[in-house]
């Protein structure tokens, strides 16, 4: 019964790290009106601004829907209120105030309000309805590279590989130094197989924010898969260095040394994973699968066993105990390990079942 032994090892690369956490308001702060005897619609409107200034939201607001009240037609006023709406996650208000001040605004400027509605919309989850308006920005004239960002990012995420490649080189190109673009354009390299650009891509966002955390781990993951363990423990261990409760970097830097047949350091670091994330699945899992390097197999399965007590539906941690079983020569055990494996969708698992038909 006795069959070739499959490791699976998990490994994680993060490809979008944020959607707005980098971003800020795009509200005018500085448009105050200059005041003239009469503008008292002006004179609200400036009030909203300083109030939003101080972030005291409720007041910005005040002052907005005073000014609209004065003047039904002032498009700053709506575009403003729903910059305000956006930061006090009143997203559907946000979305009818922008869409009133595109229909106000023939002017230039019609773009923010595009961009301001594309994050509404995002943020609220309506992506088809973001990606048109980011779209929409760009071809008006929006010069922020945060707009095209996001196009990739969207893009990229509905497995659009060559969109989202086109719209990073669009925010690069707008701002040679948007680290955030660098680490997800070397992500869209990543799934393309362009591994040495994906590195250079990497290396490129370190250089210009070597606090992005994420990246080291991005880029250890990649030289991963050129097999250049080396690098990739190094480029862990730095992402370790930058947020030292990083159990991501922990457990893959625990797969790069699997790789390298260092069984007892890769135990070291996702037994640490598993310290800083008690319901880290896929640690636990990774932790058995290097006992059994070491054949020990009567540690690994309780390690198994965390796993799918964790995770009811891993389906490699099943096939995993079962190969345990069978080298203890528990084989009807491995072959109710191995049939749930299958069950769940694990294809090896179903070379595994032919010798319990036997």
């Amino acid at each position: 019964m006795k069959k070739t032994i499959y490791f699976l090892v998990a490994l994680f690369a993060l490809y979008s790290p944020t959607i707005f956490g980098q971003d800020s308001s795009t509200i005018d702060t500085n448009s105050t009106l200059v005041v003239v005897e009469g503008q008292e619609a002006e004179l609200a409107y400036n009030d909203g601004l300083k109030a939003f200034q101080s972030k005291n939201y409720q007041a910005a607001i005040t002052a907005f829907n005073k000014a609209i009240s004065i003047n039904p037609k002032f498009a700053k006023a709506f575009f403003n209120r729903g910059n305000v709406k956006i930061e006090m996650k009143d997203y559907d208000g946000a979305i009818a105030d922008l869409t009133q001040a595109i229909q106000l605004d023939s002017t230039t400027s019609i773009n923010k309000s595009y961009y301001s509605r594309a994050r509404a919309k995002h943020l609220k989850n309506d992506i088809p309805g973001a990606l048109q308006d980011y779209e929409a920005a760009i071809e008006k004239g929006y010069k922020d590279a945060k707009a095209p960002y996001y196009v990739g990012m969207i893009k990229f995420l509905d497995n659009d590989f060559e969109g989202a490649l086109t719209a990073y080189n669009k925010a690069i190109e707008l701002d040679s130094k948007y680290a955030f673009a660098y680490n997800d354009r070397g992500s869209t390299y990543r799934k393309l197989k362009k591994y040495d650009q994906a590195v250079a891509d990497y290396k490129k966002a370190i250089q210009l924010d070597s606090k992005l955390y994420f990246v080291y781990n991005n880029l250890g993951s990649t030289y991963r898969k050129l097999k250049k363990y080396d690098d990739a423990i190094s480029a862990f261990t730095q992402a370790i260095n930058a947020k030292s409760d990083y159990y991501i970097a922990y457990n893959n830097r625990g797969s790069a040394k699997f790789d390298k047949k260092d069984y007892d350091g890769a135990i070291t670091d996702f037994k640490k994973a598993t310290e800083l994330k008690k319901d880290y699945a896929f640690a636990y899992n990774n932790w058995g699968t290097a006992l059994m390097k070491l054949k020990d197999y009567e540690k690994a399965i309780p390690l198994f066993d965390k796993a799918i007590e964790l995770n009811a539906q891993y389906g490699v941690a099943y096939l995993n105990k079962g190969i345990a079983n069978e080298e203890l020569k528990h084989f009807d055990i491995a072959c109710q390990n191995w049939k749930k494996a299958s069950e769940l969708g694990v294809k090896t698992a179903d070379s595994y079942l032919e010798e319990c038909n036997n």
